[in-house]
């Protein structure tokens, strides 16, 4: 079941106390935008934008293209990242290629791919022009 902020996906700037929730069970596919925080504990997979925080849980599994201002994984992650911090916890996998600010990885954590350091300090997100 995937539970969505009440604005839905796409949808205008909103608190930043909000969060998107993919929950467990859920495979969903295509282009998302997000202005809130997101969580993912089901299956995600397509290009992901997000002004805010993304969380892959435990049982999370994201692949695609993924901009963000920061990302936490502590599921799966596979394709392109362009992060200002990534933190890939204990129980994290990211397979692919990365373009941040700040890198973190925990014991137990696991990154292959290639990584690049950004100079600048912020993100450039895509307008939300959906096609």
């Amino acid at each position: 079941m995937a539970i969505f902020n009440k604005g839905g996906v796409g949808s205008t700037p909103s608190s930043s106390t909000e969060t998107t929730v993919i929950s467990s069970g859920a495979k969903i596919e295509g282009k998302f935008y997000f202005s809130s925080m997101l969580h993912v504990d089901g299956e995600l997979s397509g290009i992901i934008h997000s002004e805010s925080i993304v969380v892959i849980g435990k049982n999370g599994n994201l692949k695609g293209e993924l901009q963000a201002d920061k990302v936490v994984v502590n599921g799966y992650f596979e394709g392109e990242l362009d992060a200002n911090s990534l933190e890939i916890l204990a129980g994290g996998v990211v397979m692919g290629d990365i373009s941040v600010n700040g890198l973190s990885i925990e014991n137990g954590g696991k990154f292959r791919g290639t990584s690049k350091i950004k100079e600048e300090n912020t993100v450039k997100l895509i307008e939300n022009n959906p096609e």
